[in-house]
């Protein structure tokens, strides 16, 4: 008998009509298939295994079943198309899937996709029989709790960052080699795709992260109050400074300052602050010597920077001794298969917000927000989320006809795609991101079709 399944300790249980479930095993090792077949029908239920996709896809539309333990093996064709396929059944039954090896993006498909639970083998009968009838009763109940089968990633249990995709794979592999340096860093990206959780974690991760990390919103002060924030001042500098007042900097001393939105800053401030990153010092105001500071700066910004050094909005100086490093924080359309995740992560964080109510989310509600156009990006969904907690999972309430209506505001990020680029233009652009052709197309505010296309037509396939 396979070790795949432990029958050790099993005893019958009589069958009645309650529990008499028809299930379907589909398994390529017969050994498993024989050792369910047997262990379940002494927990009552009837068991018919078969061995592939096609025949397990066949008895389903011939006949109906209460569960299916669906192994996942794509080499033998059992992927999770397999399980869409079962759960798109007038009837569909409750689908358990199964397999020896469970990297976190099948888990995560196989759970968007609609099923009940994810067991790896080797796995004992009884935990077989737990989650048939987990799943089975759910699906009476309609009420499956799709998040209670999503497992966090043993690595990503102490990481900020949320998520597996290939972009956040990217992202994490980015951090861990600047975290080692004290590079300046310019963290880029639409609003609201998590440019604060980034920097925390360089901060974690750095050898700084015993020292502060300050954090600037440069958009949120006035530009009279932001140079005395960042900097300081001495008693009696200005009108009401009865004492001195350390400044950002100097709180940052050491560890790491975050100047969030650093295209706000005004261009007065921007020349003292290039010299605070060429002298590591800088004058209080109302100062009379110069105070010497050792802080890695990393600064962030949804704004088109290139397009502001070219027309003097910014020091173009300043922006190259920012942009030591430069870190895209990657839109949450283009890493789906974390939505996921990261619905479980704001669930748990903010499940204060639901009181005594138990918050649960089916298979087709998860699928549903992977569905979405999340232009909010994580912020939107963290903000769907705490609603879900609080006010149920309904649709937002439509305002009242008496309430004004906003106008809708034009996003800062997107613009009308440019159709007027030079060859020399993407040139520049692939040679300033290392020829990451992502990065260099959100650049160029083009798609990366249009990118490769044009890379194409004017043969720049050889970066110089």
């Amino acid at each position: 008998m396979s070790n795949i399944v432990d029958m050790s300790a099993e005893q019958a249980i009589p069958a009645s009509h309650d529990n008499h479930q028809r299930i379907l095993v589909v398994d390529t090792d017969p050994s498993v298939c024989w050792s369910l077949e047997k262990g379940l029908g002494l927990s009552g239920y009837a068991v018919v295994s078969v061995n592939d996709a096609r025949q397990a896809l066949a008895r389903v539309q011939e006949e109906q079943f209460a569960g299916v333990l669906l192994e996942i093996m794509p080499e033998a064709g059992l992927t999770a198309e397999v399980l869409s396929q079962l759960l798109d059944q007038s009837a569909p039954p409750s689908v358990v899937c199964v397999s020896i090896d469970a990297p976190p993006p099948i888990v995560i498909d196989c759970m968007r996709r609609g099923a009940a639970d994810f067991l790896v083998k080797p796995f004992s009968l009884a935990e077989v029989r737990s989650a048939l009838a987990k799943a089975i009763g759910v699906q009476k109940e309609t009420t499956t709790n799709s998040l209670d089968a999503i497992e966090v990633p043993p690595e990503l249990s102490s990481s900020l960052l949320v998520g597996v995709s290939p972009p956040m794979q990217e992202l994490r592999t980015i951090i861990k080699q600047v975290a080692q340096t004290d590079l300046n860093c310019l963290i880029r990206g639409p609003s609201g795709a998590g440019k604060d959780v980034i920097a925390r974690e360089i901060h974690r991760l750095s050898r700084r992260s015993e020292r502060p990390l300050i954090k600037v919103n440069c958009s949120a002060l006035p530009e009279h109050l932001l140079e005395s924030e960042l900097f300081g001042y001495e008693k009696g500098a200005f009108t009401g400074a009865v004492s001195a007042k350390p400044g950002r900097f100097n709180l940052a001393d050491g560890g790491v300052i975050f100047l969030d939105e650093i295209c706000e800053i005004p261009s007065n401030l921007q020349a003292k602050l290039l010299q605070v990153i060429e002298h590591k010092e800088f004058m209080k105001l109302g100062g009379r010597k110069s105070t010497k500071v050792d802080v890695q700066i990393i600064a962030a910004s949804n704004a088109d920077v290139e397009a502001m050094t070219k027309d003097g909005r910014f020091r173009q100086d300043l922006y190259f001794r920012l942009n030591e490093v430069c870190i895209w924080a990657p839109p949450l359309n283009s890493r789906r298969e974390d939505i996921p995740l990261l619905v479980k992560h704001f669930a748990q964080k903010y499940t204060s917000f639901s009181g005594d109510k138990p918050f649960t989310i089916t298979g087709e509600e998860l699928t549903e927000l992977t569905k979405r156009d999340w232009n909010g990006n994580i912020r939107e969904l963290e903000s769907t989320i705490k609603r879900w907690l609080v006010l149920g999972k309904a649709d937002t309430p439509t305002p009242s006809p008496e309430a004004p209506r906003a106008a809708k505001p034009t996003p800062t990020t997107k613009q009308s795609p440019r159709r007027d680029i030079s060859p020399e233009e993407i040139r520049q652009a692939l040679d300033q991101y290392q020829w990451n052709r992502r990065k260099a197309a959100e650049a160029l505010q083009i798609s990366y079709q249009a990118l490769r296309r044009r890379i194409e037509k004017h043969k720049l396939d050889q970066p110089r």
